[in-house]
């Protein structure tokens, strides 16, 4: 990797903290080429924009979710281990990028062309499209088979991502009102992961 591409992805990792801890609006340009130890002229060279930078950032994470259920649907595995696999990853992910959940849910609450962005990039995107069309298939196969109860699949999907975000963005209020150390965090984490599981498991039985 040459000083060009080190640069460039410094930049990137710098602006993602800053984003994720600040969120868009109170994050510029001017503090990420601070942060970076370059100038605001070399950030615009790469990425044009804020704007432009975001969106790269935004797509990386949604893309990074996104597999997460795609590596999971190509499993061979029961539908049971399927379950499991893909709310362990989850929150592997979340564990890697704990503020993920509030970058996320800021920028899509409180910003309209996000929606729309992510409408347009992903909603109507036919490879992404067709994750949520093999998981409604192997879901309606379970059912026909007895094996769990009638679900809508939608319904599945934002039980399983309430149960999973809300952990982490319930982490502070956990840690600061309870006087838990880091450790005490982490192991708390775990065993939410192990608890979304069992919950997620019960609620399928048939």
């Amino acid at each position: 990797m040459n000083t060009n591409d080190n640069m460039e992805m410094r930049i990137r990792e710098v602006a993602q903290q800053l984003f994720f801890k600040q969120g868009y609006a109170a994050t510029s340009t001017i503090q990420i080429a601070k942060e970076v130890g370059c100038t605001q002229a070399l950030v615009h060279y790469y990425y044009r924009t804020k704007e432009n930078l975001f969106r790269q950032i935004f797509m990386e994470q949604i893309q990074a979710a996104l597999r997460v259920i795609g590596q999971s649907l190509m499993s061979e595995d029961s539908f049971d281990k399927f379950i499991e696999s893909a709310i362990s990853m989850y929150f592997d992910t979340l564990i890697q990028n704990p503020r993920l959940p509030y970058f996320v849910l800021e920028e899509l609450i409180s910003n309209p062309e996000r929606r729309k962005y992510l409408r347009e990039n992903f909603v109507k995107n036919p490879t992404y499209a067709m994750f949520y069309l093999q998981f409604d298939a192997r879901l309606k196969q379970e059912q026909q088979a007895g094996r769990i109860s009638p679900i809508d699949p939608f319904d599945l999907m934002i039980t399983i991502v309430s149960l999973v975000v809300f952990t982490f963005i319930s982490l502070p209020m956990y840690q600061d009102l309870l006087s838990r150390t880091d450790e005490q965090v982490h192991e708390f984490v775990l065993h939410r992961k192990e608890e979304v599981i069992r919950i997620v498991r019960k609620m399928l039985m048939p």
